[in-house]
């Protein structure tokens, strides 16, 4: 009988460098989900889950760092989730998926996709998994309650949404830059968010990352860094986080016990020479090697 991981996903596209293994057995599981009905300016990232696939075979995945090839570790890529217009339904099947596989003891890694996707995946884990702490690399605080006006889900309001979500105890969001009066006002009442800005300190953003603990999941918005390094978003904010300082701190961000991860924002149709989308694609192998053993 078939689960619902295997009813509402399909390939599109090779596999993220070339992970092959039946979902069954690996200890992680890559979904893309190519929904972008929750961005608000320019559309186009449904298209970024192949796109960084197809980028991955162009990478070298020996990481000196670690010393471990990526394609040695137990992982698996199921594919795309079936293709998605209406964002309640998106949630609906992300969270099943999600709450699916961490049912099994897999840990479900996500492309987006805009940020709303998020929303779903948390949703399926706080089935399984409770009083979860959420890192969020970011430029924006994402905290609007509805944007454009009438639409709560977007990629505006992916924050605000999550911390209506009962299992939730805490957010950190890493990189802010881009903000409106009212999301500083509501970050700053919260107790249970905290912002740390782009323009602080190395020392500051580590100390902010090492008081996180128990289940955590970690959410990696590709406009936290710099648009000199990454274009191809759909609200790109200069003034970002170098490749270097962002892989830094996503493998600090690791360190905690992490069910879940994702990476969002990535938009293909703005992107120059798929620059982007191999940021992304480097990003969620440095992310897979810390965060998955190698196999035995």
């Amino acid at each position: 009988m078939q689960g619902f991981v295997e009813l509402y996903s399909e390939r599109r596209a090779p596999p993220f460098i070339g992970y092959n293994l039946d979902y069954r057995d690996a200890k992680a599981v890559i979904l893309g989900v190519p929904y972008d009905s929750g961005s608000t300016y320019v559309s186009g990232c449904r298209l970024a889950p192949p796109t960084i696939r197809e980028v991955s075979h162009n990478l070298e995945t020996f990481d000196p760092l670690f010393g471990v090839d990526a394609t040695e570790l137990p992982i698996a890529d199921i594919g795309d989730v079936q293709e998605i217009l209406s964002p309640n339904r998106m949630i609906e099947v992300t969270s099943r998926i999600a709450g699916e596989l961490a049912g099994m003891g897999k840990v479900p890694v996500a492309i987006g996709g805009d940020h709303s996707i998020t929303i779903g995946l948390i949703r399926g884990l706080g089935e399984v998994r409770r009083n979860l702490s959420l890192i969020i690399f970011d430029a924006h605080l994402d905290l609007r309650d509805e944007y454009p006006s009438g639409e709560r889900i977007s990629h505006a309001t992916v924050v605000r949404r999550l911390r209506e979500s009962s299992c939730v105890d805490r957010l950190l969001i890493v990189g802010v830059r881009g903000v409106s009066r009212e999301e500083v006002e509501i970050a700053m009442r919260d107790d249970a968010i905290d912002a740390v800005y782009a323009w602080a300190s190395l020392r500051e953003l580590e100390d902010a990352l090492s008081t996180i603990s128990g289940p955590c999941y970690v959410s990696v918005d590709v406009d936290v860094l710099d648009p000199s390094i990454a274009p191809g978003v759909s609200c790109p904010e200069p003034g970002g986080f170098s490749y270097t300082q962002l892989r830094q701190l996503l493998l600090r961000a690791l360190e905690a016990d992490v069910i879940g991860l994702d990476v969002v924002e990535v938009n293909p149709l703005l992107d120059v020479n798929n620059l982007t989308s191999y940021v992304a694609a480097r990003l969620l192998m440095s992310s897979l090697l810390k965060l998955v053993p190698r196999k035995p």
